[in-house]
């Protein structure tokens, strides 16, 4: 294992605090001049739709709707980085390199695992919740589960509830 930051891979999930994350991780690797790799999952939904809807719909119909769902998704990770590295203009750091990443599976651990391996990341950055062992054992986490499993540098940068976030600004 080198100590060489060349390539950060920021898994973000979408949900509340991603954006905090995002911001973390391309600050990140501005200062560490590193690529960054901006990785989503989202729910496969291709088995579901065979299942709910008509069969009389054309296969090729579901599949362009399943291919426009991940490139709005991508469009939206796009626009929402692109506003983050513009806040960051009269930072002195360049603005790094930035790929996005949009893949569909319905477990996001083994994706997120997968792609760090594939794209040969020094460091993994990921959001945690600190939502407890408890939820952790009952529902799974993505977070504990690549962290049992990676092998590479993992930062997790804290997010704060929306209670705790408007608790804090009265």
């Amino acid at each position: 294992m080198h100590n060489t930051i060349r390539t950060i891979l920021c898994a973000a999930d979408l949900d509340d605090g991603y954006e905090e994350v995002l911001a973390y991780a391309i600050g990140l690797a501005s200062q560490t001049g590193a690529t960054l790799q901006v990785l989503t999952v989202i729910d496969d939904q291709r088995e579901t739709s065979l299942v709910e809807v008509d069969t009389l719909v054309p296969q090729a119909v579901l599949d362009k709707y399943h291919d426009d769902r991940a490139q709005r998704v991508r469009q939206h990770l796009e626009s929402r980085l692109a506003a983050l590295l513009a806040g960051r203009a009269d930072k002195n750091d360049p603005p790094p390199p930035v790929e996005v990443i949009v893949r569909e599976d319905d477990d996001a651990a083994p994706r997120i695992l997968d792609q760090v391996d594939d794209g040969a990341a020094d460091l993994l950055v990921m959001g945690s919740r600190g939502d407890g062992a408890l939820v952790g054992l009952l529902f799974g986490s993505v977070v504990q589960e690549v962290t049992r499993r990676t092998r590479t540098p993992l930062l997790l940068v804290p997010l704060r509830g929306r209670d705790e976030q408007e608790s804090q600004s009265r």
